[in-house]
């Protein structure tokens, strides 16, 4: 065992090495804003396969927070290469904000798809400091796949609360409800979109609510060899339903669209 995590680390590390030598000789940074708007321009197009209809959904009350203008005003943080524009409202005014200016042109490109759309202009600056962005000055702000990735989340934040402007509430008590129904409504949709989590934690909870049930007749078999006993059952049982979960989720998420897609052709 000893050899093959060994054998494991060397693999890593050759892997590596190239990284290693680019940080060394300070052109790592260089390298990834050179070079990683040419992955998200390929890793885009397949995330908005997978992910269309969930952004249409969460997109498609966007315009209700226009201003008395009624013209939407939206900034994106970490905007990239413009994945999200198509899924905006027509005629919505956007601001674009990424610390890396190598989105530049591929953001003029997903403009020009993109003719619903007023582009108002690239801001380049970390989410953390946007202070080309005047306070108050958009309805919206949108960030997808950013917030794992900055600095200072809390920071981020504060310049979001920032840019953002006021709304007007139609009640103080509004907030917890909603929060409170939000909460509930996404226990319920993780359960159908994962059922096997929960099933796999009942019956966890089953085998070792019976198998402590049956600790006091278990006559001469030794207490140790009991627990383990439950120990492993226990185990089994949530290891084959998350088994059963992941089988699952491949067949909903790969193999039915495409034998239903290719059904259809």
């Amino acid at each position: 065992m000893a050899i093959a995590i060994f054998i494991l680390r060397l693999v890593v590390c050759a892997l590596a090495f190239p990284v290693y030598v680019l940080h060394f000789l300070g052109l790592w940074n260089w390298f990834c804003k050179k070079w990683f708007p040419y992955f998200m321009v390929k890793f885009s197009v397949m995330y908005n396969e997978q992910m269309a209809s969930k952004k249409r959904e969460l997109f498609s009350t966007l315009q209700e927070f226009a201003g008395p203008s009624g013209k939407l005003s939206l900034l994106e943080v970490g905007c990239g290469t413009g994945t999200n524009f198509k899924f905006y409202p027509p005629g919505c005014r956007v601001t674009c904000v990424d610390p890396n200016p190598n989105f530049e042109k591929f953001l003029i490109k997903s403009v020009a798809e993109n003719r619903h759309l007023q582009f108002e202009q690239f801001v380049v600056a970390a989410g953390e400091n946007m202070h080309q962005v005047a306070d108050g000055s958009v309805d919206v702000v949108v960030c997808t796949l950013v917030l794992c990735s900055v600095k200072n989340q809390e920071q981020t934040l504060r310049e979001v609360c920032r840019v953002l402007r006021p709304r007007k509430m139609s009640s103080e008590n509004q907030w917890p409800a909603v929060e409170d129904e939000a909460q509930l409504s996404r226990l319920i949709r993780k359960s159908r979109d994962s059922p096997f989590v929960p099933v796999g934690i009942a019956g966890f909870l089953s085998v070792v609510s019976y198998g402590l049930y049956k600790l006091k007749y278990r006559r001469n078999q030794k207490m140790s060899i009991h627990l383990i006993h439950m120990r492993v059952a226990a185990q089994g049982f949530v290891v084959g339903a998350v088994t059963i979960g992941v089988l699952y989720s491949m067949y909903k998420d790969y193999i039915k669209p495409r034998f239903f897609s290719a059904s259809k052709k």
